[in-house]
């Protein structure tokens, strides 16, 4: 591996690592540091969008409607396990794992498939799938996402992962 390898991994974590603390921040404007100007954000069955506005625009509503900023109410997202994968120079790949708290305890676990991108001096999310594998039953995710089961991991894993069983 090489430094510029191992710089561009940082960069990346710090990506993902951003990303999530926008969101527990409730600081949705941060997600213009996070994507790319053409991103693509797909969220289980809630379709694509395309940039960053476009993004912030689904996810703030989507907050209100979950609860998140109502009193008592707190969700932190924790990164577990992340592998990066470059495809080109200026491109990779990552698959990150997460556990989310939230004041009723774990609330849900799934994982992000990105695509990075080099962007000036930054690693930009370029297309980000987001999948819930698991969620308690009262979670307030799983009344925004409207999934009141776990999804088929098996059916839902990325195509490298389906091509290298």
């Amino acid at each position: 591996m090489t430094l510029e390898e191992m710089l561009a991994r940082e960069a990346i974590r710090y990506t993902i690592a951003l990303y999530n603390r926008a969101s527990d921040t409730a600081d949705y404007a941060l997600h213009h540091h996070v994507f790319h100007p053409d991103a693509l954000f797909e969220v289980q069955g809630q379709g694509a969008l395309q940039g960053p506005d476009a993004i912030i625009a689904m996810l703030l509503p989507a907050a209100r409607r979950r609860g998140a900023f109502d009193p008592g109410n707190f969700q932190r997202h924790n990164l577990t396990t992340t592998m990066i994968d470059f495809t080109a120079p200026d491109r990779a790949t990552a698959t990150t794992y997460i556990i989310v708290v939230t004041e009723l305890g774990i609330d849900h676990a799934g994982r992000y498939d990105d695509e990075f991108v080099a962007y000036g001096d930054r690693w930009l999310i370029a297309r980000r799938r987001a999948t819930m594998e698991w969620s308690r039953p009262d979670s307030r995710f799983v009344r925004w996402l409207g999934i009141g089961r776990p999804v088929d991991t098996a059916s839902d894993a990325p195509d490298a992962y389906k091509n290298s069983a």
